[in-house]
């Protein structure tokens, strides 16, 4: 039996990724570039041995863990993702595809940024607010959320614990002008 997908793709969201890692690449080249230049500035007799040796350590665990952050977020950040009835598909800068049955995902969070969709392991997609369509994007896979019971979180909070009014704070100002509400 075939699958029937919706398909959402943004092109500028993956050609953004795929700049933001290869400015990682070029950070890595010039720190290496970098390290070269310690060594022989060491080996001249220009720079000592311990400041040059912590600089470069310092500098290399530093990168490291940067890096290894920002390549997190870009992998889990989506530039296609495919809807159906029993699954969700995104992909990253790479191809890379993840696949959350629906019935495995854990939670939705909607930031700042985007619509995280939360799966096992702590694994998550990313769905930019980029795309351009991503008001029926995200009412989509919270539509998807909602028959299967998942939770939706906003800015971290469940979304049922938000006060409207604290949010936008014209819409009472608003409704006490008009009176109070028909019954």
């Amino acid at each position: 039996m075939p699958h029937w997908y919706e398909v959402f793709d943004n092109e500028e969201v993956q050609r953004l990724s795929r700049k933001r890692a290869a400015a990682l690449i070029a950070l890595a080249t010039t720190l290496f570039v970098g390290t070269l230049t310690l060594l022989v500035m060491n080996r001249e007799g220009v720079v000592s041995t311990t400041p040059a040796g912590t600089l470069i350590t310092s500098s290399w665990l530093a990168a490291a863990w940067w890096i290894t952050r920002r390549l997190r977020r870009l992998r889990r950040l989506v530039w296609c993702v495919k809807l159906s009835d029993n699954r969700i598909e995104g992909y990253d800068y790479t191809r890379r595809k993840t696949v959350f049955e629906w019935r495995e995902v854990e939670r939705l969070e909607l930031t700042r940024h985007g619509l995280v969709v939360i799966g096992p392991d702590e694994c998550s997609l990313e769905i930019p607010h980029l795309f351009p369509e991503y008001a029926l994007l995200s009412h989509r896979v919270v539509q998807y959320a909602d028959a299967y019971g998942i939770p939706i979180f906003v800015n971290g909070r469940p979304w049922e614990d938000l006060d409207v009014y604290a949010l936008f704070p014209f819409l009472e100002a608003d409704s006490s002008t008009r009176g109070p509400a028909p019954v």
